[in-house]
């Protein structure tokens, strides 16, 4: 992983022993609680998802044989029976009142090669770019990046706005994998790779 990307916490001291006999965890100076009264919360809560590392995706959709995409990390495995994942869309994305609409969308796990494919997916202003090169796009179905970490076909099968995302459901339908396993991840605000 990029060095850049890791987390060191300091060294807690050993925990002390209460009169119950169960372990006290020490205090520690770079530990900090907020509760849901307190105005930092929010705050708190983006340092806290900062620390975790993510998948890089790019979810697509075809609309009126227009192709659409968009950056995410937010997705996740739901069921083996049936095969299904869920992706998190920002309500104020171009792309999301589309994504309620259509019968399917693809979900292109980038390889950690794919910086640049991520980059360009996350700005509008390279809109011009996407799907430019490397993509199997014939509107029938979602567009495929061919060289994709892993791809998923799914039915959305059913959606749920929650704060300021959409939750959508699919089931999956068609998947590619690329041989070897390298995505990309994106970690306090920068993109590395696992392996």
């Amino acid at each position: 992983m990029n060095a850049a990307a890791a987390i060191a916490f300091p060294a807690a001291a050993a925990p002390a022993a209460s009169d119950s006999g169960c372990q006290r965890p020490a205090a520690a100076s770079w530990l900090r609680a907020v509760s849901s009264i307190d105005d930092d919360l929010p705050d708190a809560f983006r340092q806290a998802m900062r620390r975790v590392a993510s998948t890089v995706n790019v979810i697509t959709i075809c609309v009126g044989g227009e192709p659409m995409g968009i950056t995410a990390t937010a997705m996740s495995s739901i069921s083996m029976d049936p095969p299904s994942l869920l992706v998190c869309i920002n309500r104020t994305a171009a792309m999301h009142g589309r994504m309620e609409d259509v019968s399917h969308f693809r979900v292109n796990v980038l390889h950690r090669d794919q910086e640049q494919v991520a980059q360009i997916f996350a700005d509008r202003k390279h809109q011009a770019l996407r799907f430019a090169d490397g993509w199997t796009v014939d509107c029938e179905r979602p567009p495929r990046l061919v060289d994709a970490q892993a791809s998923l076909l799914c039915r959305r099968i059913d959606h749920h706005r929650f704060g300021t995302h959409s939750i959508f459901i699919g089931q999956v339908e068609e998947v590619a994998v690329r041989d070897d396993v390298a995505p990309l991840v994106y970690i306090n605000g920068r993109y590395g790779g696992a392996s």
